[in-house]
This record gives structure tokens, C-alpha cells and sequence, in this order.
């Protein structure tokens, strides 16, 4: 399996950026896919799909026999509806009539993620969307305009049911050490978006604490494959660190990473619980320096 690129540079020289194109190989065969992911319904996205597959295909069009009609081959598309919204059809869909011609009907089916919560995507093997659960709730808090305790309870408890899911897909070796550090640190983001911008709930900073503190228990390594997994928990707990301090301060700068690299696993531990109430870098950097 592997990536593909998702910037295009219009003739114009506008940019435009897809959210993900995937490749996958099978002897032979190579299976392309195309995926967008929605917040919110937006009616147009229709359009900007088929443009990026449109993009994507001309990058892959063979012309070195151009005495045969030309074939372009669009990416199998899906885009993810994460917020709720009735108007949201099963299958978006772009009709391109030509004059003179037969029209061309671009279907596109929509995944209506919030149909589904974690023992659904677990079971059908959707490991790596299970961090967007958090993000189920921005609906009811846009509504609200604040974090109240109705809400702040969900939240935490889905962030829990996460975690447990995260921990049982690591422990069955569905996902890897550093697929579980990558899961943990999106929903990490996405928590301090919603906290950041509907919070000042008065039990959010130890709530925090204490949520984050779960994400270095040994036993989401102790009930996973023996070989291997004292070392994937550190490069793990090292990877959301650094993710953290990214979306706080832009990056990490190179002095930091190296420190970072350097501790030792109950290190990395004390530094994570300590990571959210780091402002500056320079207080990072006497952080880091205390611990190591």
C-alpha cells in the first residue's frame, strides 16, 4: 500500500491539495482510491472530486499510443461524512452531458460516519478512523456555543471507549505500536480543538491530565505481542509528544527533538502529563532538562 500525491498546481498556477489517495497492490492488480474527508455537507464537493480525480487520472494517463482513443482512469472515490446531517445523500452524484454525445454519471458514495461508533468501526476492521469519535460532539456544541457538563461527560467518555478500543486493536495486532502513538495523538489534537475553543469547564485541566495519563499505561503494551512492544510503546509515546508540541508551537525545533529522543520511557511519561501546561519553549526546554 502506498500514498500517492495530493497537490496539484493548476495551469494557472493555483494550488490545490486532495485529502488522500491511496494505492494498492496485488500482484498485478493495483486497486487506486480517492477519499475526502467532511466536517460538515458542503454541496460542492461533488465537484471538487471529480476534479481531483480528474487530476489524479491525467498524472497516470498513458500516451504512448495516441492512434487509440485516450483512457483515463479515476481513483475509486468515498468521501466520510463525520457531523451529522439528514440531507446527506447515499451517493453524491455529477452528471457531465457533452452535446451530441452520451452523458457521463460521476457517482460518488458517502460513508455516514456518524452512524457508527466504536465496536462498529472496530468490527468492521476501520481501525484508524476510531480518534474522529471524539469529533461526533462539535455538532451539539456548536448549538450550545460552550462545553457544559452534559457534553463534557460524553466527550470524556467516548475519549475512554476510544482508548479501550485503540488498546484492544493493539493488544489483537490489528494495528502496530506506532499506529496506536499516531490514533492517540490525533484525538489528543482534536480534544484540545474543542477544549480550546468551547471550553472553560472547570474540570478540564485534571481531566486532561488524567485522560492523557491512560495513554502511557503499560498494560496497552503489556496485552499486546511480546516481541517488540517495549520499544514500539516508547517510539509511541515519543510520536505524540512531538505531535503535541508541533500543533502548539508550529514545530519542533531541532535541539528539542534531540533532547526528546534521548529519554527514557518514564521520562517521556512525566513530560507527556506535564506537556499541556508548557507555554513557551523555553519552559519545554527547562522541562526536558529537568528530566533527562
Amino acid at each position: 500500500m502506498s500514498y500517492g500525491s495530493t497537490e496539484f498546481i493548476r495551469d494557472d498556477l493555483v494550488k490545490s491539495m486532495a485529502d488522500m489517495f491511496i494505492e494498492i497492490s496485488s500482484g498485478k492488480t493495483i486497486y487506486r482510491y480517492h477519499i475526502e474527508f467532511q466536517t460538515t455537507y458542503d454541496k460542492n464537493i461533488i465537484i471538487r472530486m471529480f476534479r481531483y480525480g480528474f487530476e489524479k487520472a491525467k498524472e497516470l494517463l498513458d500516451l504512448a499510443d495516441l492512434t487509440k482513443p485516450l483512457e483515463m482512469e479515476f481513483p475509486d472515490p468515498r468521501v466520510i461524512f463525520i457531523e451529522e446531517n439528514e440531507k446527506i445523500p447515499d451517493i453524491l452524484q455529477l452528471r457531465v452531458k457533452i452535446p451530441k454525445q452520451e452523458s457521463l454519471l460521476y457517482q460518488v458514495p458517502a460513508f455516514k460516519y456518524w452512524l457508527y461508533d466504536t465496536q462498529q468501526l472496530y468490527a468492521k476492521k476501520m481501525y484508524l478512523l476510531l480518534p474522529l469519535q471524539v469529533f461526533k460532539i462539535r455538532k451539539y456544541l456548536r448549538v450550545k456555543s460552550k462545553m457544559d457538563a452534559e457534553a463534557y461527560r460524553n466527550l470524556l467518555q467516548t475519549a475512554e471507549e476510544v482508548v479501550k478500543t485503540i488498546t484492544l486493536a493493539l493488544a489483537e495486532a490489528k494495528i502496530t505500536p506506532e499506529d496506536a502513538g499516531e490514533m492517540q495523538a490525533i484525538m489528543l489534537n482534536i480534544m484540545e480543538y474543542l477544549y480550546g475553543k468551547y471550553g472553560d469547564y472547570s474540570k478540564i485541566d485534571q481531566e486532561v491530565k488524567n485522560m492523557i495519563k491512560t495513554f502511557y499505561d503499560p498494560g496497552l503494551v503489556e496485552k499486546g505481542r511480546k516481541e517488540g512492544r517495549k520499544e514500539g510503546r516508547k517510539e509511541g509515546t515519543r510520536l505524540i509528544l512531538q505531535k503535541l508540541i508541533k500543533n502548539r508551537f508550529g514545530m519542533v525545533p531541532p535541539d528539542i527533538e534531540e533532547r526528546i529522543n534521548a529519554l527514557e520511557q518514564n521520562q517521556l511519561e512525566a513530560l507527556a502529563e506535564k506537556i499541556l501546561e508548557i507555554t513557551t519553549e523555553e519552559e519545554l526546554r527547562q522541562a526536558i532538562a529537568v528530566r533527562h
